[in-house]
């Protein structure tokens, strides 16, 4: 039943109402997401989550300042933490499907060897003529050695497909994707792509960067103070030993210099006489 204008207003200023309570709003693009993949996420989460209506939201997202417009079937969720910890729920909630003709394979599609319990027939030779070894045993179908029956890369082809269907493997998964998200910042697809890992290394190669440079900027910093007073004191050291200035730090080097390097004595050896 079509929402009345008064009725979408409300609904949207009580949606925007409860998503102003929420650091992190996110909009998930139900399109192709079966529901018991919908199911699986919301349990998941921790927060608000809700089918909503696309006039609905848009209202709320305008009302909001939030410059973004819906237009595809939508779950809404608000919570209290970055988009990212969203999106790593979603990463590890994925559901196998079969395969269509004309998909591409992901990664190697492996047959392992095995038995079925399929019977003789035409199940026999729709496996052979997609490249697998089925043989006969003990009146059923059995694969008699392991093999790929699509490489990364290839289109599967309608006999395949038709092997997949009857091994009852499903190669692809499916999982929820971020379609928009909004803590302040906007977030698209794309940002999403990065992993928490990637993020990880990142951020170490970029803090070994700001180190390295404030060191050899001579800046101090918590990280950094140590190794340049370290550095100073050899340097300092080192000064004081060549120019002769005797002091509690150069008083072993300059002796050294003086009366070993010298006088041409090498270090630890005795006087026999």
């Amino acid at each position: 039943m079509a929402m009345k204008r008064e009725e979408k207003i409300k609904a949207a200023q009580q949606l925007r109402e409860t998503l102003k309570n929420y650091k992190s709003i996110i909009l998930i693009n139900l399109k192709k997401l079966p529901a018991q993949l919908q199911k699986k996420v919301r349990r998941k989460i921790d927060g608000f989550h809700r089918v909503e209506r696309k006039p609905v939201i848009n209202h709320a997202l305008q009302d909001l300042g939030i410059e973004y417009e819906v237009d595809y079937p939508v779950l809404v969720i608000a919570v209290n933490e970055h988009p990212y910890r969203i999106e790593k729920i979603l990463r590890s909630e994925q559901l196998p499907v079969s395969a269509k003709p004309g998909q591409v394979a992901e990664e190697d599609i492996i047959i392992e060897e095995m038995e079925t319990d399929l019977p003789p027939g035409p199940a026999l030779s729709a496996l052979k003529q997609a490249g697998l070894d089925a043989r006969v045993e003990k009146g059923k179908i059995k694969i008699a050695k392991t093999s790929v029956l699509a490489k990364k890369g290839e289109k599967l082809t309608p006999i395949k497909v038709q092997a997949l269907q009857l091994l009852g493997i499903k190669p692809f998964k499916v999982r929820a994707h971020i379609a928009f998200a909004y803590d302040g910042v906007y977030y698209k697809p794309e940002h999403f792509k990065i992993t928490e890992e990637e993020i990880a290394e990142d951020i170490t190669k970029a803090a070994t960067g700001a180190f390295n440079l404030a060191l050899n900027a001579n800046y101090p910093t918590p990280q950094t103070i140590e190794f340049l007073l370290q550095n100073a004191y050899t340097q300092a050291k080192n000064l004081a030993t060549e120019a002769n200035i005797y002091s509690p730090i150069s008083m072993e080097g300059i002796i050294y210099k003086q009366f070993i390097i010298g006088n041409n004595i090498p270090k630890g050896d005795k006087d026999e006489s």
